[in-house]
């Protein structure tokens, strides 16, 4: 495993990390063998968020153990200190730590999200006192907007920029480059492009000649720890790879849901990445049978949506996802 230091924290984090969004998926009992097989494999950087539903709880049994062996990242969405502090207390109880390696302020996308944390009683001054009171090491800031990171980055007021890279969203180079020259330590979300890339393999090694220092797959399984380490250890795309990882993407274009699951929970139930994944099976990849199956066994179908808008509000992405939503129902309509 290649390691890097996450800029200018002087952490040794493992180029491949572990992120902890579909952790909320996995048994108590696969969380633990994930932990131990991460030690085995030298995969020490974890990130996970209060807002992962059970994922601190989950990962915070496992670290038990092992809580030396990891660096440890999490992040609040709340924008008020109060609300921040708050959960960042549970966060270390649930994590069963007495300190967090690196604290986020997480999905600041908008600059008057940015304009809200930074205001007096906002979450930024709750994350700078809590570095001062050592409950974080170091302090960091993720966003999905390149354009308004490069403004956080530039108030060079955090130790680490957290944002999606890969072969779909080059934007996010211009944050890179400039958390580069300030010496901060850069981590590459939705490598996978929010799983919308199938060769996980490719996407995985695309990003290695990149100067990012560590890409945090979301894995709930032992296979997909395994089998992402293999990938990183091939090294850097072969041309023929590269031209087939390209023809993936172009076949993608923007439209599509890269599964961060901020639109969740929808108020009538229905798990709105889950159904896209199932429409691009049969798009794509022609699995009509197989897909169609898993949707009618859906607990709430694309025809339940009451068109609240909620999903729109929260996407980062700013996806049309009632629109989607009225497509993924007319490919999956009754014969």
């Amino acid at each position: 495993m290649e390691y890097r230091l996450l800029g200018r924290t002087g952490l040794l984090v493992s180029r491949l990390g572990l992120g902890g969004i579909p952790i909320q998926r996995a048994t108590q009992e696969v969380a633990d063998e994930m932990l131990a097989v991460c030690q085995d494999l030298g995969i020490n950087f974890i990130d996970t968020a209060r807002g992962y539903r059970d994922s601190e709880e989950k990962l915070g049994k496992a670290l038990r153990a092992r809580r030396g062996s990891f660096h440890l990242a999490s992040k609040s969405a709340r924008r008020d200190a109060a609300g921040f502090r708050e959960d960042l207390e549970r966060g270390l109880q649930l994590l069963q730590t007495d300190h967090i390696d690196l604290y986020q302020l997480h999905m600041v996308s908008a600059l008057d999200v940015w304009d809200q944390v930074q205001a007096p009683g906002g979450a930024l001054s709750a994350l700078l006192a809590a570095r001062q009171e050592g409950l974080v090491r170091f302090v960091g800031v993720t966003s999905h907007n390149n354009d308004v990171l490069e403004i956080m980055i530039k108030s060079n007021l955090f130790d680490t920029a957290q944002f999606p890279l890969n072969v779909v969203e080059s934007q996010f180079l211009g944050s890179l480059n400039l958390a580069r020259k300030l010496h901060m330590g850069t981590i590459a979300m939705k490598p996978l492009a929010g799983g919308a890339l199938q060769r996980a393999d490719l996407a995985l090694r695309y990003l290695l000649p990149s100067t990012v220092d560590t890409i945090i797959p979301g894995m709930d399984t032992v296979e997909q720890l395994h089998s992402n380490y293999a990938a990183i250890e091939l090294g850097v795309l072969t041309a023929d790879e590269a031209e087939h990882l390209q023809e993936d993407a172009a076949a993608l274009g923007e439209d599509f849901c890269r599964r961060c699951e901020y639109c969740l929970p929808c108020p009538v139930g229905i798990r709105i990445p889950t159904l896209f994944i199932l429409e691009g099976y049969v798009n794509r990849y022609g699995l009509q049978e197989w897909a169609r199956e898993r949707y009618w066994g859906m607990p709430s179908q694309a025809d339940a949506c009451t068109e609240c808008g909620l999903c729109e509000k929260r996407c980062p992405y700013n996806l049309g996802i009632r629109r989607k939503l009225k497509q993924t129902k007319s490919v999956f309509r009754r014969e």
